[in-house]
């Protein structure tokens, strides 16, 4: 016998054959005229009841229920397919797929309004036992945080379960930087002319990468004999165009020394070279230092994708990444004497704190220097009462 409950309150029956109380609610999904019928159970009428209570209030809270609210995978792509404007860079987006795709695999199936942070802690844990780094693990559960926040603003879900979920420490991979016999040692071998010039001035001046590759022919004064930090080769408009650098105090003037003076005057004959020989297949736009043999941007990507080769061919490690000839001109810098506060100003730190908790392991420990250096100016003028 069903006991009747008032429109849109849901019908209750008991059901023999599973000995179990049923409830059953009408539900219009969000966005459609499509009606589907959600059914709870309890062995007593009165839990039956508390069920469709819930799953009311649940209804009227988020605008859906159940299986309306799709999977996370579903959710994740509609993230992904929405993503906000400041993810406009290339190698953004891919690191931002990739991360979708990892989730997909493994939570995608589930139901998003079953999701636990339990769930998500299995995945992030599986990650780290696969042995991937800490950065990856986070970036991860970033993406799938994200993704929760849009769901919710859709009254999807009504909580984040990423947010509430522990990450995992994975793997660290410390930053190395060169010694000064193997920053010579590369300098010394049969390098072209773009990636000496390229390594020159990364090791000399400590230029990050995309301040390298963003770098204008205008920056690079030759009269006044100084390198001007200005812009970072960023994703804009649609292609890869020198941007403004994230903060003031990025923007700095270096003096311009003799070797990098000698490669990139080098560099500066063969992109005229260059010019003539395609005349107007030359793609140049911006007048960039670092631009490929046709004139167009060089980015991250395809600097990464040759670095590795270089530097084998130069007969050292292939796995240092570009970021890492900063670290080696900070480290070079120190051992050769030169005070914190100086390589922080050449590095384009707001302070030498800065550069203390970034370079720590390439900074030379000049305080158990400071002794020897009294002891010889003490001596100097003998013993006083």
């Amino acid at each position: 016998m069903t006991t009747r409950r008032g429109r849109g309150e849901g019908s209750i029956y008991y059901d023999d054959g599973r000995d179990r109380w049923v409830g059953v609610l009408d539900v219009t999904e969000p966005g459609t005229a499509r009606r589907t019928r959600r059914k709870v159970s309890a062995p007593t009428k009165t839990g039956v009841r508390a069920r469709l209570d819930a799953l009311r209030r649940e209804l009227a809270d988020a605008g859906a229920a159940g299986p309306a609210a799709g999977t996370v995978g579903s959710v994740v792509a509609d993230w992904v397919n929405h993503l906000p404007a400041r993810i406009k860079d290339p190698a953004s987006v891919a690191i931002v797929r990739r991360h979708a795709r990892r989730i997909t695999a493994g939570l995608g199936r589930i139901p998003v309004r079953k999701l636990q942070a339990r769930d998500v802690e299995t995945l992030l844990g599986a990650m780290a036992a696969e042995g991937l780094s800490t950065s990856t693990i986070r970036g991860c559960r970033s993406v799938l945080a994200r993704a929760l926040d849009r769901a919710m603003r859709d009254r999807l879900v009504l909580v984040n379960a990423a947010r509430l979920a522990d990450v995992p420490e994975g793997t660290v991979r410390q930053s190395r930087s060169m010694t000064t016999a193997q920053a010579r040692q590369l300098l010394a071998s049969d390098l072209d002319t773009w990636w000496r010039a390229y390594f020159t001035l990364a090791l000399y001046c400590g230029l990050r990468p995309g301040e390298l590759t963003g770098l204008r022919w205008e920056d690079a004064d030759f009269g006044a004999g100084v390198i001007r930090v200005r812009r970072s080769l960023k994703w804009e408009g649609g292609g890869l165009a020198p941007g403004e650098l994230k903060t003031e105090s990025s923007k700095r003037t270096l003096t311009m020394p003799g070797a990098v003076r000698s490669a990139l005057t080098a560099l500066r004959r063969e992109q005229a070279a260059d010019r003539l020989r395609l005349g107007p297949h030359y793609r140049d736009k911006h007048d960039l230092v670092f631009r490929d043999d046709a004139g167009r941007p060089m980015s991250r990507q395809r600097v990464h994708k040759h670095f590795g080769d270089v530097l084998e061919a130069a007969g050292l490690p292939r796995d240092w990444q570009p970021r890492e000839t900063r670290h080696s001109f900070v480290s070079i810098a120190s051992d050769s004497g030169v005070s914190i506060e100086d390589i922080a100003d050449a590095a384009g730190h707001v302070n030498s704190n800065v550069t203390r908790a970034v370079y720590r392991h390439q900074i030379s420990d000049t305080v158990t220097r400071a002794p020897a250096a009294l002891d010889r100016a003490l001596a100097a003028g003998g013993e006083q009462a």
